[in-house]
C-alpha cells in the first residue's frame, strides 16, 4: 500500500531481497517526482550526535581552503556532520556510506549535429555548482576524506556515484545535489573537458571490442539512435560546433533531461532509514521537474538496414586474434525480465559440457573458447532492440573451417528449435539463480547503489533488487519467438581477424574509430545449405546437474576460532591453513594451493612450457568442471611469481568434487594431450602472448619489472621461446612439475580443520609429489637502483596507437611496515591535487594516478600519466610530473596541521573499513601466504604505524627519495612512445620482430645520451642485488 505523508513523500513497495541481506531496503517517491531508495546498513548502525538540520547551508560549511577544520581528537567536529562512530578504533568495524543518482538520459539522445553531448556534459557538472562554484570541489572534497568518486554515461541512462564515510555523507550529498540543482556549466571549463573526452577517446582506440561494437552500430538504420557516435571526441565537440552552440546546447541538454522526475537515487549507510530520508530530503528536494515527456523510443521492426546487417563482414583486428561473431538484431527484452527467453537461449548456447556447441568445437580443435547472449551495455541492450551475439575465439585450425564452425552454429540453433524450450533446463536455470540469490555476499555499498539506482530506472519498486537477477515465469511462447528469429538469413556474421600477412583487401574504414573492413554476401548455395541444416548427433540438451548444492549447514558455532588463519597441518611437503568463518555465515567454502616450485624460473622455455601446460590442463577439464562452474562452483588455475596456483570457491557442500576433478585432470595429462591438441595451443598461446603488450600499460609494467628483477621473463621472451617447444618437453614437464615442490594451501569459509586437512591431503595424494628442499625455493631478487636518475624509453608494440605511458618509479628500498604506511599516507596527500594538476588543469592526458609499489619486499612508489602522442611529448609529460612534485612539496610544508591530521584520520578509515564479503578477507589472507609474510594481522598494525606518522616525516620521506638531492634518490623512469599515424593505415611490423624491445635514446636537445637505458642486461652489470626482503 503507497501513502503520501505531509511532506509529499510517498512510500513505495518494500523490494524483495535476499534472506542473507540484513539491510533495510526503503523505497519513496520525493515531492519533486525523484524516486529514492534508502538502504540503511542495520547489522552495523552508527549513532548520531544532535545536530542543527540546517547545517549544510550554513556558509563556513562551504568546501573552501580557509573551512578545512578537523580535529583529530573528535572525529564528529568535522564539515558540520553530526556523526560519531562508536567503538572508534577498535579493529577493523569501518564502512564507507555511497551514493548513486541515475538520470534516465543517455547518448541515445545527443542531438544529431553533437554527438557525444550526453558524454560531454557528464564531465561538466564536475566543473562546479552555483553554491559550490569552485571546478572540482566536490571530487577534492571526496577525495580529501579517503572517498572515491565516478560517473558512466550510458545509451539511455547517465550514472554519478560517489562513497564516503558517513560524518562527511551530509556534505558531500549536498555538494553532490547540487550539480543537478544549479550547475554553473561555465563556457571556460569546455576547453579542458574536450580534451578529457578526447584523451578518453584516445585511450579506448585500439580497443577491438569497441571497435567491432562502432562497426555494428554504423549498420544501424538512420532513425535508429545506435548509429550515433556516442564517445565524442573533438571533431564532435570542437570542429563541427561552435563554442556558442555547444555551450548552449549543454545548458539545453541539462534543462531539458535533468529533471527530477527522470532521476533515482539510491543512497546506502550505516544510519536509520529515517535519518537518510531526512538528508535526502533535505539536499534534494530542490531538484527541479520540468514535468516534460522522455523522448519517445523509436519502435523499429528492423533497427539495422538489413542490406547492410545480413552479410559476412571481415574487420581488421589490433590484436593478434581471429574471432568468429554471429550477431542478430532481436527485439527488446527488458520489460521481459520476468521470464528472461534470452538468459535460457545464453545459457545453452554458451554451455560448454557434453552434448554442446563449445563441446563440439573443441572436440574437433576449432576453437579455444565459445560465450554467448547480450552484454549488459546500451549498444547490446536497450529498449529499442537486443543485439545477441555468439563468439567464438578459433583456433589456426578453426579459420581453416570457418564454414564448418558456421554449420555447427546453425545445426546446434537448429537442435534447440527442433527440441523446442524445456522446462526442466528453466528450471535448473532458475534453481541456480535462486541459490546465487538466496547466498548472495554482500557488495561494497558504492556497488551496490550503483546497481540499485540503475535497476530503478527499469523496475518496479517489489522488484528492483530481484528484477535483474531471477527469472520469475517460464514462458516456452517468449523463446520460442526468439529462437524461430535466430535463422542464417537474419544474422550478422563478422570475422575479426588480424591480418598480418596482408592477405585480406580491406576497401572500408570505419568513420570514428577507422577500422579497416570488407564485407560480401554468403554463397547461395551455402546460405542454403545453413537454412536447411539438421541437428548434429553431437548435439542434445544438458543432463540435470550433480554439481548443484543440497546441504546449506554451517558450522557449528564457536567461540574459540581465531581472528586469524592457523596452521593445521605441517609437512615438509604442505602447509595448511584454516580459518573457520564464524563472520559472514554463509553455506560457502574457498581452497587456495600454491605450488612453489622452481622449474618455471629456470628457464624461458620453462615458463612458457608451464603456459601451455596450464592452458592444455584447463581444456582437457572443461567438459567436468564447467557443470560445476554452472552451480557455481568456480575454479581458477594460473602462473604465479613462484610457481602456480590453484583455486576453487562457492557452496561448501561440493566444492572438494570439484578440486578433486581438478587432481584427476593433472594425474591424467599425458594420457590426455596429443600431438594435434599440443599444436593447436601452441599456435593459440603465441598471439595471446603478442597481445599482453600492445596496451602500453602492460608494456610499462614488463619493462620496469625487466629492470628491476633479476630473474624476469618477458611475455616477448616466451613468445620467442613457445615455437620451439615438443610434445616431448611439455610430457616430460607434466612429469616433473610435482618433483621438488611445497604447496601452501589456505581452506577457509564454510570448514573446519579436521575437513580442511583432508581436502588438501586428498588432493596431494592423487598426484606423485616430492617434496622441495628449503635451500632450492625460487628467490626473486630485486636490483637497487644508482642513486640519481634512468630513464628506459621504448616504442609502443602497437603500431596505430597514440597512447603513451610515462611511469615515474621512485625506489626506497628494504622497509619496515611504517615506512610503507609512510608512503601510503604521503600517496593519500598527493592523489588528489596530482590528479587536479596533471589531468584537470594541464590535461597531459585522461589517466594520471600515484600507486605505492612493494616490489618482492622492496619499497617504492611510481607516478604514472597516459597521454597521447600527437598532443604530449613524454619528455614535457616527465618534466612536468618533476615540476609538480616540487610544487607538491612546498604545498606539503605548508599544509596546515588540521588538514594533515584529517588526511590521516580518512586513511585510517579506509584500513578499518570491514570486508564486505568473504573473498575480500580469503585475498588478504591468501597474499600474505603466497607472500611468505604470514602477516595476518597487517591492516590492525598499519592503523597503529599511520596513527603516529607525523607531517614532517612525510614531507622529508618525499625529500630524500623523489627530489634530484635527496640522500636516496633513486628514480626510474619508464617511456611508452606512441606512433603518431593515422589509424587505420596499413603500417605493420614482420610478425617475428615485433616483439623486439626498440630502446629510444635522445629526442630532444635538454636530453643526454648517459641518462637511457638500452639494454637491460648491461644496465644491470654494475648493480648490486637487494637482499631477500619482507615488508613485515
Amino acid at each position: 500500500v503507497m501513502s503520501v505523508d505531509y511532506n509529499g513523500i510517498l512510500q513505495l513497495p518494500i523490494p524483495t531481497k535476499p534472506d542473507s541481506d540484513l539491510k533495510e531496503y526503503t523505497p519513496i517517491q520525493l515531492a519533486n517526482g525523484l524516486r529514492v531508495l534508502l538502504i540503511s546498513d542495520t547489522a552495523n548502525l552508527v549513532s548520531l550526535e544532535e545536530y542543527d538540520s540546517d547545517a549544510t547551508t550554513d556558509e563556513e560549511d562551504s568546501v573552501t581552503e580557509s573551512s578545512e577544520v578537523t580535529s583529530s581528537e573528535d572525529e564528529a567536529d568535522s564539515e558540520g556532520d553530526p556523526v560519531k562512530v562508536l567503538n572508534k578504533g577498535k579493529g577493523r568495524d569501518e564502512k564507507l556510506a555511497a551514493c548513486s543518482l541515475t538520470v534516465g538520459v543517455g547518448s541515445f539522445s545527443d542531438p544529431q549535429d553533437i554527438q557525444g553531448l550526453a558524454h560531454f556534459l557528464e564531465h561538466m557538472l564536475f566543473m562546479g555548482s552555483e553554491k559550490y562554484p569552485k571546478e572540482n570541489e566536490f571530487d577534492a572534497y571526496i577525495k580529501r576524506k579517503g572517498g572515491s568518486d565516478n560517473a558512466s554515461t550510458e545509451c539511455e541512462y547517465t550514472t554519478f556515484y560517489f562513497e564516503c564515510q558517513e560524518k562527511y555523507l551530509l556534505t558531500g550529498m549536498d555538494m553532490f545535489a547540487h550539480f543537478f540543482i544549479s550547475p554553473i556549466l561555465r563556457k571556460e571549463a569546455m576547453t579542458r573537458e574536450r580534451e578529457a573526452i578526447e584523451s578518453e577517446f584516445q585511450m579506448v582506440l585500439p580497443s577491438d571490442s569497441y571497435r567491432r561494437e562502432q562497426l555494428i552500430c554504423s549498420l544501424a538504420k538512420d532513425n535508429n539512435p545506435a548509429k550515433k557516435f556516442t564517445w565524442g571526441n573533438l571533431t564532435t565537440l570542437r570542429d563541427s560546433v561552435t563554442d556558442d552552440r555547444l555551450h548552449e546546447a549543454v545548458k539545453a541538454f541539462w534543462k531539458t533531461h535533468y529533471s527530477a522526475h527522470r532521476m533515482t537515487l539510491a543512497v546506502q549507510a550505516r544510519l536509520p532509514a529515517e535519518t537518510l530520508k531526512n538528508w535526502v530530503v533535505q539536499c534534494f528536494s530542490k531538484i527541479p521537474n520540468n514535468a516534460l515527456p522522455a523522448p519517445e523510443v523509436p519502435v523499429l521492426t528492423e533497427p539495422f538496414n538489413k542490406e547492410l546487417f545480413n552479410k559476412f563482414y571481415r574487420a581488421e583486428a589490433v590484436q593478434e586474434m581471429y574471432v568468429l561473431e554471429v550477431n542478430w538484431a532481436l527485439p527488446p527484452v527488458i520489460k521481459l525480465y520476468k521470464s528472461k527467453p534470452l538468459s535460457y537461449l545464453s545459457w545453452l548456447i554458451g554451455h560448454e559440457g557434453a552434448g554442446s556447441l563449445t563441446a563440439y568445437l573443441r572436440k574437433n580443435l576449432w576453437a579455444s573458447g565459445l560465450t554467448s547472449g547480450h552484454s549488459d551495455d546500451g549498444i547490446s541492450f536497450n529498449s529499442i532492440y537486443t543485439l545477441f551475439s555468439i563468439t567464438i575465439v578459433l583456433s589456426e585450425k578453426g579459420r581453416e573451417n570457418i564454414d564448418n564452425v558456421l554449420k555447427a552454429i546453425f545445426s546446434y540453433v537448429k537442435m534447440l528449435q527442433r527440441e523446442g524450450p524445456n522446462e526442466r533446463v528453466f528450471t535448473e536455470i532458475q534453481a541456480i539463480d535462486l541459490l546465487q540469490f538466496r547466498f548472495s555476499e554482500e557488495e561494497s555499498a558504492i556497488d551496490n547503489v550503483e546497481t540499485l539506482s540503475e535497476n530503478m530506472q527499469f523496475y518496479p519498486p517489489e522488484d528492483y533488487i530481484t528484477g535483474s537477477e531471477l527469472a520469475f515465469e517460464y514462458k516456452p511462447d517468449e523463446i520460442k519467438l526468439f529462437l524461430d528469429m535466430m535463422t542464417p538469413s537474419n544474422a550478422n556474421i563478422i570475422l575479426n581477424a588480424h591480418n598480418a600477412d596482408g592477405s585480406v583487401v580491406y576497401d572500408k574504414v570505419e568513420q570514428w574509430f577507422k577500422t579497416r573492413y570488407t564485407y560480401e554476401d554468403l554463397d547461395v548455395n551455402f546460405m542454403e545449405e545453413l537454412n536447411n541444416i539438421t541437428p548434429y548427433s553431437d548435439f542434445y540438451l544438458p543432463k540435470p546437474n550433480e554439481f548443484i548444492a543440497t546441504d546449506f549447514k554451517l558450522l557449528p558455532g564457536r567461540s574459540n576460532v581465531t581472528k586469524y588463519p592457523e596452521k593445521c597441518l605441517s609437512t615438509n611437503l604442505i602447509d595448511v591453513y584454516c580459518k573457520p568463518d564464524m563472520k559472514f555465515r554463509l553455506p560457502i567454502g574457498y581452497v587456495g594451493l600454491n605450488i612453489v616450485t622452481p622449474m618455471p624460473e629456470e628457464s624461458v622455455k620453462n615458463s612458457a612450457l608451464l603456459l601451455l601446460y596450464i592452458k592444455i590442463l584447463q581444456f582437457t577439464l572443461v567438459e567436468d568442471t564447467y557443470p560445476a562452474n554452472m552451480a557455481l562452483l568456480q575454479d581458477s588455475i594460473g602462473p604465479c611469481e613462484r610457481g602456480f596456483n590453484i583455486s576453487v570457491y562457492g557452496f561448501s557442500h561440493k566444492l572438494h568434487l570439484l578440486l578433486q576433478r581438478i587432481a584427476k585432470g593433472m594425474q591424467n595429462f599425458n594420457q590426455n594431450v596429443t600431438e594435434e591438441l599440443f599444436e593447436t595451443y601452441k599456435k593459440l598461446t603465441r598471439p595471446e602472448l603478442a597481445n599482453m603488450n600492445l596496451k602500453a600499460g602492460s608494456l610499462a609494467r614488463e619493462v620496469r619489472m625487466s629492470v628491476l628483477l633479476k630473474k624476469y621473463w618477458t611475455s616477448a621472451a616466451k613468445y620467442q621461446a613457445i615455437s620451439n617447444i615438443s610434445l616431448d618437453d611439455l610430457k616430460i614437464f607434466a612429469n616433473e612439475i610435482f618433483k621438488g615442490v611445497h604447496i601452501q594451501c589456505l581452506v577457509q569459509g564454510n570448514f573446519d580443520e579436521e575437513q580442511a586437512k583432508t581436502i588438501c591431503t586428498n588432493f596431494v595424494n592423487t598426484l606423485d609429489c616430492t617434496p622441495l628442499e628449503e635451500e632450492n625455493w625460487p628467490k626473486i631478487l630485486v636490483y637497487q637502483l644508482p642513486l640519481g636518475e634512468k630513464c628506459c624509453r621504448v616504442n609502443s608494440f602497437n603500431f596505430e596507437d597514440k597512447n603513451c605511458i610515462t611511469t615515474n618509479y621512485f625506489q626506497y628500498g628494504p622497509a619496515t611496515m611504517k615506512e610503507y604506511c609512510l608512503v601510503e599516507m604521503l600517496l593519500m596527500l598527493m592523489e588528489e591535487p596530482l590528479f587536479d594538476t596533471l589531468r584537470t588543469q594541464e590535461q597531459l592526458g585522461y589517466d594520471v594516478s600515484c600507486t605505492v609499489r612493494d616490489t618482492f619486499g622492496i619499497l617504492g612508489f611510481s607516478i604514472a600519466v597516459n597521454s597521447q602522442i600527437d598532443k604530449h611529448t613524454v619528455s614535457h609529460v616527465e618534466n612536468r610530473i618533476t615540476n609538480f612534485l616540487h610544487n607538491f612539496i612546498n604545498t606539503l610544508r605548508e599544509m596546515p596541521e588540521e588538514e594533515y591530521n584529517e588526511a590521516l584520520e580518512s586513511l585510517i578509515k579506509i584500513k578499518q573499513c570491514s570486508d564486505i564479503h568473504l573473498s575480500e578477507e580469503v585475498k588478504r589472507n591468501w597474499e600474505e601466504i603466497t607472500s611468505c609474510e604470514y602477516a595476518f594481522d597487517r591492516l590492525e598494525r598499519e592503523v597503529q604505524h599511520i596513527s603516529n606518522i607525523k607531517k614532517d616525516e612525510v614531507l622529508n620521506f618525499l625529500i630524500d627519495i623523489a627530489v634530484e638531492t635527496g640522500k636516496k634518490f633513486r628514480k626510474l623512469t619508464i617511456q611508452v612512445v606512441g606512433h603518431n599515424v593515422t589509424p587505420g593505415a596499413s603500417n605493420k611490423r614482420d610478425a617475428d620482430n615485433k616483439l623486439t624491445y626498440e630502446f629510444l635514446t635522445p629526442a630532444e636537445e635538454n636530453e643526454i645520451d648517459q641518462y637511457f637505458i638500452k639494454d637491460f642486461s648491461s644496465f644491470q652489470k654494475d648493480l648490486t642485488l637487494y637482499p631477500l626482503s619482507k615488508i613485515i
